[in-house]
Parts: structure tokens; C-alpha cells; sequence
């Protein structure tokens, strides 16, 4: 059985920042939180000297990188993320898709099943998030319109038998025939249901909040932005407490002072950071697909061919260290809108995205800017810089 004690000069558990104490790890938890005084002198140590042990980041959407993704519908795809996202210290993460025509998709939710049950060496698949295919034109971005589809209640809950255990997200335009209908269908199953890629108006984006809908897919981002006017899509959900709001926080997606504002609006409680990656992280700029589209990569930025941002290249550390400088705060509170808002986000919060007792030991360990030495999935280290 596996047992033995990580300690570092600080933890950050759920809520304080602990000196002088070490974590307890047995069979695939966080049995206990000692101070080192108190450690059994029979049980193997890893002492991470000055180092920082934070809980493991969560990376909600993300489709891909190191030149792999999702929509690829292979296994050995799954497990290049996989090990890429460990890399950069995220321990769980949804695979996510994009609009394609509905056997790919299928397809691509299928080996997401097949790797839940055969496991990866690295970061761990919460399940699925599915973007598109019931999106609407105006605010496309990377999703090809000819595979774009009216809501069907049955269509959904076909793909739902199959894989409603793997499925936690899906994201739909609440302007559509069927959305109202679709939200409260998927709340009954379980199912959290984002808004994305939309043109609805402050109206009938509240509408869906009040019929469930519970995630903002990469806020100001394939959404009706806010006029003093008509507060649009984006309006809505910053004047909602009932839903959480995804941040692509890169600088690029949101700039700055958005990124203050929106944090400002929606506090500590209703906003996660995304990478929104795709296959281009981590490697240098060029041509690439992404999902059915060909996009440029340029100075880590992707764009389409019409221009349109196209998913990122970000590291969710980075994000974090975006997000601490703009909207003025300290690390501390940073990491939970990496950590454990994605994870109260899809209601794994008693599993996973903070350092306390009884919860999985996913951790990832780091220095003062974030740079990344451990990391740790089911209590297993994936990940060692040898630090």
C-alpha cells in the first residue's frame, strides 16, 4: 500500500497556508495533515525543501496540445495531453470537443471512455465537455457552421445513454429552438450545461440561468458582448451569482482590466480559470488544425483564417500568474480559481481542488512564480523535475 509524507517549507490547504506541517498520503488520498514534529519516524519522507505544495491545477476545457487533440479520437492522443498537462502541473482535466460531424464527435467521447477505463500516466480525465454542436453563426469562432445543429431533446439523450456518466459539460446557445427545454433536461440528468458561441440577448441568457444553466464558456468570448444599451449575453452573466464564469486569462481573450472587472463582479466563488488550449501548446508557431478548421499560430496567438481567436496556447500557470497580477491578489487566492472553483464548478469539490483531509492526493508543487517541480495524481507522482 502506498503511504508516505510530502512536505515543503508552505502548503496552501482550503484555508490557510501551513508552515511547518506534511501531508499524510495513502492510498491514493491525503489521509492526514500533521505538523512535522509529528510524523512517525517508520514512514518515508519527501521533503520538497523551500518549495510551495498547492492543490493540483483543473483544466476544464482544453482540446488539446503538444500537436495532439481531442477531436483526433485516439487513444495515444488522450495520453500526449495527458502527459503534457502534468508537465504544467494540472492533475484533472475535461477533454474537450468541437463542433464535427456528430459520429466524430461520438467517436472522440468514446475514447475518452476508453481511457477513463485503461487510465493515463499523467494528468487524469474528469470526463467530457462537450462544445458544440448546438451553437449558433454570429459568434462561430472555431466551430464550422455546416456541422452546427438544432437542439433535439432525443438526439441528446441518446448520446446521454451511451455516455452519461463520461458527459459533465455541454454547451448550447440559449437563443435556439429547444434550449430552455434543453437546460432543464440536462439539469435532471446531472449534466451542467454552459452557454457558448451565442448572439442571445441579456433576456434570454438569464432565461437559461433561471432554467439551470450553470457555466459561462470562456466569458466575452464567442458571446454578444455588453452595450449600455442591451447587456447582451456577457450582461447577463456578470449580473448573475447563479453561474460560473470561465476565463481564458492569457491577456490576449480578456485583457486585463476585463479581467479585473470580471473579478471584481463575480468574486471568489463564480470564476475558474480555462486554458482553452489546442494542439499548438506547447509547440512552436505554424499552420495547425484545429478540430475541422485550419488555424495560424502566431507569437502563440491562433487566429483562423478569417481572423477569428481560435481556442490558445496557454498554460494554466500561466493563467494563474495572469490573473494574480491583474486582478491584484495574492497567490493564495489565486490558485483557487484554478483549483477549487473549476472543481465546485461540476460538483467534484469533496474529490478534488483543495489540500484537506480525505480528498485525493492531486497536488502540484512550485516556487514562488509558479514554476513547476512535482506533480502528483491519485497520489501518485507523475511528474519530477528531481528537484
Amino acid at each position: 500500500m502506498m503511504c508516505y509524507y510530502l512536505t515543503a517549507k508552505k502548503i496552501l490547504a482550503e484555508s490557510e497556508i501551513l508552515e511547518n506541517y506534511a501531508l499524510l498520503i495513502k492510498s491514493e488520498k491525503i489521509k492526514k495533515i500533521v505538523r512535522k514534529e509529528d510524523m512517525k519516524s517508520d514512514i518515508k519522507v519527501k521533503d520538497l525543501g523551500n518549495k510551495i505544495i498547492i492543490p493540483g491545477l483543473i483544466d476544464l476545457h482544453i482540446h488539446g496540445a503538444a500537436g495532439y487533440d481531442v477531436m483526433d479520437g485516439d487513444y495515444d492522443s488522450l495520453k500526449e495531453i495527458s502527459n503534457y498537462l502534468c508537465e504544467n502541473g494540472v492533475t484533472s482535466f475535461l477533454a474537450t470537443t468541437l463542433t464535427a460531424p456528430l459520429e466524430k464527435i461520438e467517436n472522440a467521447v468514446k475514447t475518452v471512455e476508453l481511457a477513463k477505463k485503461n487510465g493515463l500516466e499523467g494528468a487524469k480525465i474528469l470526463g467530457v465537455y462537450l462544445e458544440g454542436p448546438y451553437l449558433t453563426e454570429e459568434h462561430k469562432g472555431a466551430h464550422p457552421v455546416e456541422f452546427m445543429r438544432e437542439i433535439k431533446i432525443e438526439e441528446i439523450d441518446k448520446l446521454l445513454k451511451k455516455y452519461g456518466e463520461l458527459i459533465k459539460v455541454i454547451a448550447l446557445a440559449p437563443e435556439k429552438e429547444n434550449a430552455l427545454a434543453a437546460v432543464e433536461y440536462l439539469k435532471e440528468k446531472g449534466i451542467k450545461t454552459a452557454i457558448a458561441h451565442t448572439d442571445a440577448s441579456y433576456e434570454e441568457t438569464k432565461a437559461a440561468i433561471e432554467k439551470g444553466a450553470v457555466i459561462s464558456t470562456h466569458t466575452f468570448n464567442g458571446m454578444r458582448g455588453m452595450h449600455h444599451r442591451e447587456a447582451g449575453t456577457a450582461g447577463a452573466v456578470m449580473d448573475s451569482d447563479k453561474i460560473f464564469a470561465e476565463l481564458i486569462a492569457d491577456k490576449i481573450h480578456v485583457s486585463p482590466a476585463v479581467i479585473r472587472i470580471l473579478y471584481k463582479l463575480k468574486g471568489k466563488e463564480k470564476l475558474y480559470l480555462v486554458s482553452d488550449c489546442m494542439r499548438a501548446g506547447g509547440l512552436e508557431d505554424g499552420q495547425y488544425k484545429l478540430g475541422e478548421l485550419s488555424v495560424k499560430v502566431e507569437e502563440g496567438i491562433t487566429r483562423t483564417e478569417s481572423g477569428s481567436l481560435a481556442g490558445s496556447t496557454l498554460k494554466m500557470k500561466d493563467a494563474v500568474l495572469n490573473i494574480k497580477d491583474a486582478a491584484e491578489i495574492d497567490l493564495f487566492e489565486a490558485v483557487k480559481f484554478a483549483t477549487l472553483v473549476p472543481a465546485k464548478a461540476i460538483g467534484l469539490q469533496n474529490n478534488i481542488g483543495s489540500i484537506s483531509e480525505g480528498k485525493n492526493a492531486d497536488l502540484t508543487v512550485i516556487d514562488d512564480n509558479l514554476n513547476i517541480y512535482l506533480t502528483v495524481v491519485d497520489g501518485q507522482i507523475v511528474y519530477n523535475s528531481d528537484i
